[in-house]
């Protein structure tokens, strides 16, 4: 028997794809001495890790549409599991695979660089089959007609809409590889607009998905509490900040839990779809929480989020107003929390756009600025001094410093959480820095950014609860939390 869940439009992970068209097949075997380019090799297994024989590969391009374009290529797997694909160029790329009878598929993404010779191989790991999902798509969700297509971003599905989808106002496609995606295209038809979605649905192996405009679900995984469970045997986690989807046409948008209490969520700025919010919600452990969406005549706000940028600009500027008028201040004002998504190359970054983040003039302040290394990302603290007691002659001198590889050209999540003097740095997720500065925050000064892209730059602080409890050793339960946090988010 299938399970059921019901997410929001772009709920809160990833839409898997839908596998449907096929193209002739191009042979794909070992590279001649003529040939140039990549070669991808790899093997296809099922649940039991036995190789599965005739799978079919398709590579796409990480933009594909299938109505518009075939697959680049194509392969069938040999009696022991394994196919190449040769003479593939630089790129971003998917793979599509399912079995001969279609009840079984993966899907994985790769990068292609640049070759430094004319030949080399990329060996992607095994793709293990699994049994494919299904979705139930509301009509009403994205206003969908008779004649319409949508599409999955990067997959091989593209599917019309029928007189019988119109009679029972629902879009049912099944075939769906267990994956993650996060864009659709609407093709409209009779002449209307075609435009993309950024969705973050996630397809459950064997599992329906049903996709409404009235629901945001949050799912949480068992890994994302894996390390709160070290907490005294408790891994429930207070206050986790999380991003949901909200359909625009819903004003003033709040949540609405099983038990009939409402969830404030914050709007993201700079969001291109203005559909991306953020909500706290007060306690989580593993599992499917489900939240009805609806109006309120009260704009509301969580409290733990001070701004969130979609992606920030250069010269945005947070002030010190937007940190004492949203926090919590259940102990204290001096607790901030700063995270973002970051891509970048240090090697390509000039000397002038060194800073990333940098606080306005304060007893102390702070700094997130490239390194002595090109890979380095670093958190400067700086504390205000004179040669007098009247500041007149006063000077930043420089207190701590961690530096991290965060400028490797590769996409990291960056956690920076202050309490007073204490500091956590968590990158992917994982504490780097767990420890006290020699000076203390009383009052956060405000910061503006570089000339860099911070993507869901957000602006948080926790209640003491959420940070640490009286029975807890440390800091464990911070390190806890920005562990999920990253979980969730990613």
């Amino acid at each position: 028997m299938m399970n059921f869940k019901i997410i929001n439009t772009a709920g809160i992970f990833a839409l898997a794809s839908i596998f449907s068209a096929c193209t002739d097949e191009n042979h794909a075997g070992v590279l001649t001495e003529t040939e140039s380019g990549t070669t991808i090799a790899s093997i296809v297994i099922d649940g039991n890790g036995s190789p599965v024989v005739s799978a079919r590969v398709s590579l796409l391009s990480a933009n594909h549409v299938a109505t518009r374009m075939a697959p680049i290529k194509t392969a069938t797997t040999d009696k022991d599991g394994k196919y190449t694909i040769d003479s593939v160029s630089a790129g971003e790329y998917a793979l599509q695979i399912s079995n001969t009878e279609n009840t079984q598929s993966a899907y994985q993404t790769i990068t292609v660089e640049e070759n430094k010779t004319d030949l080399q191989t990329i060996n992607v790991p095994e793709a293990k089959l699994e049994e494919n999902a299904s979705l139930e798509l509301d009509l009403s969700t994205y206003d969908l007609v008779k004649g319409d297509t949508l599409c999955i971003t990067g997959t091989l599905s593209c599917t019309g809409v029928s007189e019988s989808d119109i009679k029972s106002g629902t879009l049912t496609i099944d075939e769906i590889p267990p994956a993650e995606f996060t864009n659709i295209i609407l093709i409209r038809g009779s002449g209307r607009d075609t435009t993309s979605k950024h969705v973050k649905w996630d397809f459950v192996p064997g599992e329906k998905l049903e996709v409404s405009s009235e629901f945001v679900t949050v799912n949480v995984a068992e890994e994302a509490l894996n390390a709160a469970k070290k907490l005294n045997g408790n891994k429930t986690l207070e206050s986790m900040i999380v991003p949901v989807t909200i359909p625009t046409k819903v004003k003033n948008p709040v949540l609405i839990d099983n038990n009939g209490d409402s969830l404030a969520v914050f709007k993201a700025e700079n969001d291109a779809d203005s559909s991306l919010y953020f909500t706290a919600i007060p306690s989580i452990d593993a599992g499917t929480y489900k939240f009805t969406v609806t109006s309120s005549e009260s704009v509301y706000k969580t409290s733990e989020i001070s701004r969130v940028f979609a992606e920030s600009k250069s010269g945005l500027s947070v002030t010190e107003g937007d940190f004492m008028n949203a926090f919590i201040t259940d102990t204290s004002s001096n607790s901030l929390g700063i995270s973002f998504w970051i891509e970048e190359d240090g090697s390509k970054i000039a000397e002038s756009d060194s800073l990333f983040l940098d606080s306005k003039e304060n007893d102390v302040t702070y700094r997130l600025r490239t390194g002595e290394k090109p890979e380095q990302l670093c958190a400067n603290f700086y504390r205000r001094v004179s040669k007098d007691t009247t500041y007149t002659d006063s000077f930043p001198e420089l207190g701590n410093s961690y530096c991290h590889d965060v400028l490797d050209g590769e996409r990291h999540h960056y956690a920076l959480y202050i309490k007073a003097n204490h500091v956590v740095i968590a990158i992917d997720g994982k504490t780097v820095e767990d420890t006290k500065m020699k000076n203390a925050f009383i009052i956060f000064p405000g910061f503006v950014t570089g000339n860099h892209k911070l993507k869901n730059l957000t602006v948080f602080s926790l209640k003491q609860s959420a940070i640490a409890q009286s029975n807890d050793n440390g800091w464990e339960r911070l390190q806890a939390w920005l562990n999920a946090y990253y979980t969730m988010q990613k």
